[in-house]
């Protein structure tokens, strides 16, 4: 046991040591791979130190010590409980600091959970060593004891904060919480999509702890997105990124929220769906709905109106097996409120609806309240099915193919209030069908053949009935979504490279240019799948339809490898953090992106990048690209300069090409940038290409020296990396 002991002991030294080391080194710490799954482990692994210490401060306080025959037995155990959490505590500090070098985190948010982590190691192993002088009385006991405990709470609730949000620990207490909004009062985003997120992807996403680079804490922040773009795209919802990813089978590793923690209910789903589909506006309110609309049935069966009280039902509710049968990928059926029997079905993906699906819907026609069918070829025969769904209280059926021949179809819809025909060919005498239905309160006509005075005489004749006839949206166009690039490799070798590009909207025509202009409706090339790249180039697309603005822009860039070299020798060596494949990495036709630590480039920063690339037989050679990657937030910039030489015999070397790169020194730049170096074309056996990195750091990225430091500056600490 005395040995055991002493290897603790020993070890736990060692664990504080690496960690004061690594504090002072933190900003210069680059955690590999290995070490990184190490950092996650932190989590899991905080629990044993908190247990430990719990025990100990419970045995020091409450354990009987005179019912102990051995005084010696008692301080024993005492000593081996706080040496343990000494060494728990200084392995779990070493993982947090791993963890932290991570880039979903903020590095200021991080500062007090950091240091507080380490001041509970380095406390806690101090109190081991001077076990004897701090227990020998209860004043400086109970001191230790209440110092050492305040440090905890205050380490464990930042660590809340940073993984589960602010205020995590004390938000059951905190004001407010459950503050309850009245229908009339409610805004969707504020009182539906926002409880959401705070509930299931701000512990994920918020200022401390951004998972790719994506903070769901404000308005402005949701909607800069993260690293992967933008979260929604409100011309198709079905395009947006948060749906993708919360619609992803759980086992995936992009679903959303993560598997294992709370996962999103079909109706929370369903909401965001709808805001999302709506424009994803702030500000909207639940009363400025149309009753038809699927937010507004859901928010009916959450909020209570000031006037009315929520419905009560007179019919059981389906099964769970029949409606998870119902649900598809392009038909979600959800219960329109929690405990409510009521069922909400919506409809989306316009190319995929077929009239069976709605023929699937009669084994639910008692509980069937609300049908959203906007945007689907919905016709007049299927008004036939749709009159047998007795039950429905809201109908959408707007941008559909239906005349309004067959609405009297509906005459058995006893309980319908509210029925949407935007944007249809339905006229006045269609309208007057649906007359005959005493609970119908709400028609909604935008954009149909029903005119204004045509809508005024229907309120005349049947006052109970509010027909709306709304803006003229006609003249209106929305953004189609851009297209969307699926070639993985970049460098283009022996053979042409097959362009591949993809959009998800029927009757779209993509446009792309390779010459680095902005593709047009007109002149632009038209991308189809036999279109191939077999020169370095810019290509830029864009999609276009009738009746739409065009999207945005897609660039991708193509590299033409004539040549590849037989060998590549690096001269001089390359930092010993970025080592790359060697001189493989600059000849292997794989581009690399943005994180310098994947392997795929090499690093320098004291040495210049030299090379020299050597051919078997010498090839008639006129450009040559260097690539190099830029983030200036991690001190990567462009190159200082870049040479190239060349000839047939390596000891008789001239000079082909030099460029000096103007530099980069805005904090935010993160991209990759390539340099195109042309020459005359040249007989080459030999090449040398040599690259300098920028070396000393312009003024405003020079940390100040810190008065209280009296050594010296190294000079590595203010030097430029170079990554090609």
């Amino acid at each position: 046991m005395i040995r055991l002991k002493n290897i603790l002991f020993s070890a736990t030294i060692f664990a504080n040591c690496l960690l004061c080391f690594l504090l002072i080194f933190y900003g210069r710490l680059y955690v590999p791979s290995l070490l990184q799954v190490l950092g996650r482990a932190h989590p899991l692994f905080l629990h044993f130190p908190i247990v430990l210490f719990a025990l100990f401060i419970c045995w020091v306080w409450l354990a009987p010590k005179k019912q102990f025959h051995s005084p010696e037995l008692f301080q024993d155990i005492s000593k081996w409980l706080l040496l343990t959490t000494a060494f728990t505590a200084s392995l779990t500090a070493l993982m947090g600091v791993f963890l932290s070098k991570e880039p979903s985190y903020n590095e200021d948010s991080l500062t007090l959970h950091k240091w507080s982590g380490a001041l509970i190691s380095l406390l806690t192993f101090v109190w081991y060593i001077f076990y004897e002088q701090v227990n020998k009385t209860k004043i400086s006991l109970a001191v230790s004891s209440l110092l050492s405990t305040f440090i905890w709470i205050i380490a464990g609730h930042q660590g809340a904060s940073i993984t589960h949000g602010d205020n995590f620990l004390l938000a059951p207490i905190a004001g407010n919480s459950d503050k309850k909004v009245s229908l009339d009062e409610a805004v969707i985003y504020t009182d539906m999509v926002k409880p959401i997120l705070e509930a299931k992807c701000m512990s994920c996403h918020n200022s401390k702890k951004a998972k790719g680079e994506l903070v769901m804490e404000t308005q402005q922040l949701l909607m800069k997105g993260g690293k992967n773009g933008a979260l929604w795209d409100t011309t198709d919802a079905n395009m947006s990124l948060i749906l993708q990813r919360i619609h992803l089978p759980e086992e995936e590793k992009k679903h959303m929220p993560p598997s294992g923690k709370p996962q999103m209910t079909e109706q929370e789903m369903a909401i965001l769906y709808n805001w999302i589909r709506r424009g994803a506006n702030f500000k909207l309110k639940v009363t400025e709905l149309e009753p038809t609309d699927t937010l507004r049935s859901i928010a009916e069966n959450i909020f209570k109106s000031s006037s009315d009280e929520q419905e009560n039902y007179d019919f059981s509710a389906a099964s769970e097996k029949t409606i998870q049968k119902l649900n598809t990928n392009y038909r979600s059926v959800y219960p329109i409120a929690k405990n409510s029997p009521a069922i909400a079905v919506d409809f989306y993906g316009a190319s995929f609806y077929k009239s069976d699906q709605l023929k699937d819907l009669i084994e639910i026609k008692k509980q069937l309240v609300s049908l959203n069918l906007d945007k689907m070829p919905v016709t007049d025969n299927d008004l036939q099915i749709i009159g047998q769904l007795t039950s429905l209280r809201n109908l959408n059926i707007s941008f559909s193919k239906v005349t309004g021949a067959g609405l009297s179809s509906l005459a058995s819809l006893n309980h319908l209030r509210n029925i949407s025909l935007a944007n249809t060919s339905v006229k006045k005498d269609d309208i007057q069908k649906l007359a005959s239905l005493k609970e119908l309160r709400h028609v909604f006509i935008w954009n149909s053949e029903v005119s204004v005075a045509d809508a005024e005489a229907i309120r005349k004749r049947y006052p109970a009935l509010d027909v709306e006839t709304g803006m003229r949206t006609d003249t209106m166009f929305l953004k189609i979504n851009p297209p969307i690039i699926q070639n993985d490799a970049q460098v283009i070798s022996d053979t042409p490279m097959q362009l591949k590009l993809k959009h998800y909207v029927p009757g779209i025509s993509i446009r792309y240019t390779l010459d680095s202009t902005e593709p047009d409706s007109i002149h632009s090339f038209v991308y189809s799948n036999k279109t191939f790249i077999d020169t370095t180039a810019i290509m830029k697309a864009r999609a276009f339809k009738e009746g739409w603005h065009g999207s945005d822009v897609v660039m991708f860039q193509f590299y033409k490898a004539k040549y590849k070299a037989d060998t590549v020798i690096l001269l001089k060596p390359t930092d010993s953090l970025f080592k790359g494949k060697g001189g493989k990495t600059l000849n292997d036709l794989v581009k690399g992106n943005t994180d310098f630590g994947d392997g795929k480039w090499i690093g320098f920063r004291k040495e210049n990048l030299e090379c020299m690339l050597v051919f078997k037989k010498p090839v008639m050679a006129q450009n040559i690209s260097v690539s190099s990657l830029v983030d200036v937030g991690s001190l990567a910039f462009k190159p200082k300069s870049i040479r190239i030489m060349g000839g047939t015999d390596s000891k008789n070397l001239r000079l082909l090409y030099q460029v000096s790169p103007t530099q980069d020194t805005l904090r935010k730049s993160n991209y990759l940038i390539s340099y195109d170096c042309k020459f005359k074309p040249t007989d080459l056996k030999f090449v040398k290409v040599i690259v300098e990195p920028m070396g000393k750091l312009p003024p405003q990225f020079i940390k100040p020296p810190d008065p209280k430091d009296k050594k010296p500056r190294k000079k590595e600490e203010d030097m430029g990396w170079l990554f090609c």
